[in-house]
């Protein structure tokens, strides 16, 4: 207590100037403490960001290479859609044209054996325009 009244009376100004010299000292060797601290972990952040950056970087042209590939494949599998849909068109067409001749051909035989035209349309599922024709030419007369 002694050391305090000491610090603070008038008569001893020195004291009072070493004491704030001291904390003065003190605080700015607390102040460039956290500087220096602040410094250090500044540099590894920056280090941190730098590395973040070029791993976004890499990110976005690997993203690029895919997408391209991606362009590729969409396009490969359109192509081979068309040609899908042109198959299943030739496959329609070959079906109808094998299904209508095979009815021609049944109505053909059907009116060798002298059947009439509605036993023909029955069976065949023609109309009478289509097998009147066929008995003119391959009925018996």
């Amino acid at each position: 207590m002694n050391f305090l009244n000491n610090l603070f009376s008038i008569e001893s100004p020195d004291n009072l100037f070493s004491f704030l010299v001291v904390v003065s000292l003190i605080m700015l060797l607390i102040v460039a403490l956290g500087y220096f601290i602040d410094n250090k972990k500044n540099k590894a952040n920056t280090l941190k960001i730098f590395m973040l950056e070029r791993a976004i970087k890499d990110l976005i042209e690997e993203f690029r290479t895919l997408e391209l590939h991606l362009s590729e494949q969409k396009k490969l599998i359109q192509d081979y859609k068309y040609t899908l849909e042109k198959i299943d068109q030739e496959i329609a067409r070959l079906a109808d044209s094998s299904s209508g001749e095979s009815k021609i051909t049944m109505a053909i035989q059907m009116a060798n054996q002298g059947k009439s035209i509605s036993e023909i349309s029955d069976a065949t599922n023609l109309s009478p325009e289509e097998i009147e024709p066929i008995i003119k030419y391959h009925g018996k007369n």
